[in-house]
């Protein structure tokens, strides 16, 4: 057998860091994930759209969607969320079952490095504190922007600590048309929101 690389290895650290967490993850995190939540959804519409949101841990952001736009019970909306530690899942689950008045979201035990969705399916795209987990953060960025759709609402936050924003910057800049980047004291991330452009 191979020895794990260093992606391999990484990826192991976030999956037991995540699963040793998750039980009072949304005690710890609940207040810090609604600021940004606030931000990123400003300006969001959510009709005859398939959402993906990509590190949706224990579903802070379909509950904060529950809170503030009741349209996401509508099944025009498709929920997707995706995440790679299967304890968040869990937690999720446990949460939306209680709910017996929606319907449940579609959640996936996957990696955003390497999604599980075929090209140019996705309307709206969100990353909430997750991207800077990625050994490759464009490996990530890349597999966003392959499934996203010709305009689709990209709405991604990055913690700032220890982020180098001026190596993906370029990078953002040649995908992502009206790119907004927010950097506020009182928030930890850096929101960056924009629309996909589909290079033909």
């Amino acid at each position: 057998m191979n020895p794990l690389n260093k992606d391999s290895e990484k990826k192991k650290y976030i999956i037991a860091k995540y699963n040793s967490t998750s039980s009072f993850y949304d005690d710890r995190y609940k207040n810090i994930q609604n600021s940004k939540f606030q931000l990123l959804l400003r300006d969001s519409k959510f009709d005859n759209k398939i959402l993906l949101d990509a590190g949706c841990g224990t579903g802070l952001l379909f509950e904060f969607f529950l809170r503030s736009n009741q349209q996401i019970y509508d099944e025009k909306l498709k929920y997707i969320g995706l995440d790679i530690s299967w304890k968040m899942l869990k937690q999720f689950l446990h949460k939306i079952t209680k709910v017996s008045s929606i319907k449940h979201p579609n959640l996936i035990l996957g990696d955003i490095e390497n999604l599980p969705f075929r090209e140019e399916k996705i309307h709206q795209i969100f990353a909430v504190t997750s991207l800077q987990n990625l050994h490759d953060i464009k490996k990530g960025l890349r597999e966003l922007f392959r499934v996203g759709r010709q305009g689709t609402s990209l709405n991604l936050s990055i913690l700032k600590k220890n982020l180098n924003l001026d190596n993906i910057d370029s990078y953002l800049k040649s995908e992502i048309v009206d790119l907004n980047l927010i950097r506020l004291e009182r928030v930890e991330d850096v929101i960056i929101q924009g629309t996909l452009l589909k290079k033909k």
